[in-house]
């Protein structure tokens, strides 16, 4: 088969050995893998079963000194992490402010731009149509574009701000909520022309206690909006992915219950991921589930490996799954850490 083959029926619940995978890597980190392998030939053993990439749809307007304006108009700073510093939504209030419409930048950004992780792609709308048109007879691909709705209420309002609106201004934080996705929905209904399988959403949900804003305020506020999206996609005949990362444990149910097909990044320094796949298994695929945050930066050779057995093991019963780091490989992860981790990936007995 086919990696997309068997990633195909990996998401169908079929079991399929070898396990399908994914990896990713940040350019520090591919280039010292390369050194050690003497060259980039050996990245031709790796053929990933999804494809994702992000499609860029959001201009940004240079004001010197690595800060910018986003098309909401925030001001944001440049660097690591890149960061809000002056949401443009003062007051609780959306008098005299409007949300553009997001769908005509699709096709009005030509130009590759870089992506937080260089390991996942950033292209314009017709770069992507054509990478998979290329690569759909080989993997499952899939479309992201960046921020949802969630995060993109807090980067307008503000981070604090917008939380203390869900409580104190409950209205109004609907009402931007919902104006959003309309926006989103706008955005979905081009994303969807595109020759993918899935379209991937990007909404930080948790941190690694749990849902930031609880599981009571994102069921009344969130889920909502995610339900529209999702059914969105569907209507299309697109699978839905969603990345989240930290604690989503709680309103795991939810997702399911608003139309979620595949969860990723699955985080077991946050989450109890084989709880997870014992309780939702049947009913949820998942992708990820090996660690970035402990695992691989500070674990040895040997525990990785373990790990990576265990994942393909258990996680890959009865299908529902496919492998893959909670983040890509960055620079931190010691060397021998990496190569442990891409050769038991590899490694087709299991």
């Amino acid at each position: 088969m086919t990696p997309r083959a068997r990633a195909q029926r990996a998401l169908a619940f079929e079991e399929v050995r070898p396990t399908p995978y994914t990896l990713w890597f940040d350019a520090p980190a591919l280039a010292r893998l390369d050194a050690h392998y003497g060259g980039p030939d050996w990245q031709r053993r790796v053929e990933n079963h999804i494809l994702r990439v992000s499609v860029d749809w959001e201009p940004r307007r240079d004001l010197g000194g690595g800060r910018f304006a986003d098309i909401y108009g925030t001001i944001w700073q440049s660097g690591n992490p890149v960061h809000v510093v002056e949401p443009v939504l003062k007051r609780p209030s959306m008098a005299g402010f409007d949300i553009p419409p997001l769908a005509p930048r699709l096709r009005d950004q030509p130009a590759h731009r870089p992506s937080g992780h260089t390991a996942l792609p950033m292209l314009s709308y017709d770069q992507a149509a054509n990478l998979f048109r290329a690569r759909r007879d080989r993997a499952l691909t899939v479309a992201g574009y960046g921020f949802g709705v969630f995060e993109a209420a807090w980067m307008i309002r503000g981070y604090e701000e917008f939380f203390s609106d869900l409580v104190a201004e409950p209205a109004f934080a609907r009402e931007l909520l919902d104006r959003l996705t309309e926006r989103h929905l706008e955005l979905l209904d081009e994303l969807v022309k595109l020759p993918c399988d899935g379209i991937i959403f990007s909404d930080d949900y948790g941190d690694q206690r749990g849902v930031i804003i609880g599981p009571r305020l994102w069921r009344q506020f969130v889920k909502p909006c995610v339900a529209r999206l999702y059914a969105r996609a569907h209507a299309a005949g697109k699978m839905t992915f969603q990345h989240t990362c930290g604690s989503v444990f709680d309103i795991i149910p939810d997702l399911i219950d608003a139309g979620l097909d595949v969860l990723q990044s699955l985080q077991p320094e946050a989450m109890p991921v084989y709880e997870i796949k014992k309780r939702y298994g049947r009913d949820l695929r998942l992708w990820g589930g090996l660690g970035t945050q402990r695992l691989l930066p500070f674990g040895t050779p040997r525990e990785i490996r373990a790990e990576v057995r265990r994942l393909k093991r258990k996680m890959g019963a009865g299908g529902g799954y496919v492998l893959t780091s909670s983040k890509p490989v960055m620079d931190e992860v010691p060397l021998e850490n990496a190569v442990a981790f891409v050769e038991e990936v590899l490694d087709s007995r299991l």
